[in-house]
């Protein structure tokens, strides 16, 4: 048993000593000056991760409570939704518009694949939307969508809001809130940020807040109000609901790393490393579920090749030290996924690459141990050099 296993799934990632030195730290008074330093702090850092000049929020819960967030705050009953599907999670903002009342029309690609911005294009001149949704990296088959073009066609071609889920590529892939016209930006503490679970993440416009006050009908959740939470992250000191001082402490220092890093390396990084993954994946003559092009820098999802069983090989996978996660849906059983985002390093892909080329050795799959790492090796310093 390994007392620090590396954790090699699509979230939680592994925490830089520096995040978790500060939020074992005692808890401050909520309303105090000095924990309100903190959280401004970590509030105007947020913002430059999240590339907005507008509202931030950071509240306790998941990464799903921003996506509903999102929903609720913008959604009155009997709106129509266009819900862009492409794989398990893009299913949630679909289930959360009809909590609230939405009706859905739902653009679902396969698996796999990616949403095309020409087709919400046709479907967009078919009707009026009150809102847009899209994933950006579905976590499920790893694929990104182009968030930045569809976004484009959704404001030359109606006036529907944009909601994007960055859960799993916010920190480690290309947001560009403001410049790109997304109106609510939903993410989570546990994944590229590099934080522990237990924040939900949101940039909110101009154009949402300035639609709060004219909105008909009232919101359907109280402790995910956008309005309620407003004097809050404008200023720390006032009172709402007690935030998560601690969680709040392992956000600024995260925060802190990342822009210390520098958001362009830190893209590079992810994308040198996916890169490097990708090509010693397919040097081991193991397939990607991401259609070429469309695999994100995050997040990967790998089929098994013929005769290798899920729960052995994961099973094999942790005896080295090494977690990765299954597959989700329909696919349960037929691959992995890895997550490559966060603080992973070059040591922590040749590692979890070592790990893979073992475990399919040791379940019968025949394979030259060594070439997933050196193919890696080499991609990195082409890539680098």
């Amino acid at each position: 048993m390994f007392e620090r296993e590396l954790i090699m799934i699509p979230g939680p990632t592994n925490l830089d000593p520096r995040v978790l030195r500060a939020m074992c730290r005692q808890p401050q008074s909520h309303t105090s000056p000095e924990f309100a330093s903190i959280f401004k702090e970590a509030l105007d850092n947020l913002k430059k991760v999240f590339m907005t000049k507008s509202e931030v929020f950071a509240v306790a819960g998941s990464g799903t409570l921003a996506l509903e967030m999102a929903i609720a705050n913008v959604i009155e009953p009997g709106d129509k939704v266009l819900n862009c599907v492409s794989g398990y999670f893009g299913n949630y903002f679909v289930e959360i518009s009809r909590v609230f009342g939405a009706v859905p029309r739902v653009l679902e690609v396969e698996w796999g694949k990616c949403i095309r911005p020409e087709k919400v294009k046709e479907v967009l001149m078919e009707d009026n939307y009150k809102a847009v949704t899209v994933t950006h990296v579905e976590t499920s088959t790893g694929v990104a969508n182009p968030i930045k073009e569809i976004g484009e066609v959704v404001k030359k071609h109606s006036d529907a809001f944009y909601i994007v889920d960055t859960v799993s590529s916010l920190g480690g892939m290309e947001v560009r809130v403001d410049d790109w016209g997304i109106d609510i930006c939903a993410s989570g503490s546990q994944k590229c940020i590099g934080a522990p679970p237990g924040l939900a993440l949101v940039a909110v416009s101009q154009r949402i807040l300035e639609y709060l006050e004219r909105r008909r009908s009232s919101i359907g959740t109280w402790y995910g109000s956008f309005k309620n939470w407003l004097p809050i992250m404008r200023d720390p000191t006032k009172y709402y609901a007690t935030p998560a001082v601690n969680m709040i402490y392992a956000l600024n220092e995260s925060l802190k790393l990342i822009l210390e890093e520098g958001l362009e390396n830190r893209f590079k990084r992810h994308y040198v490393l996916a890169e490097a993954f990708r090509a010693a994946i397919d040097a081991l003559g193991l397939k990607l579920l991401a259609e070429k092009g469309a695999a994100s820098n995050t997040v990967s999802a790998i089929y098994y090749p013929e005769n290798i069983d899920d729960n052995q090989f994961r099973t094999e996978m942790k005896k080295h030290g090494i977690i990765v996660a299954a597959m989700l849906g329909p696919l349960k059983g037929k691959g992995f996924r890895v997550g490559h985002m966060g603080n992973i390093s070059k040591s922590d892909l040749f590692s979890l690459l070592t790990a893979i080329e073992l475990s399919l050795k040791k379940l019968g799959h025949e394979i030259k141990l060594g070439t997933g790492v050196s193919t890696a090796q080499e991609k990195i310093h082409t890539l680098l050099r």
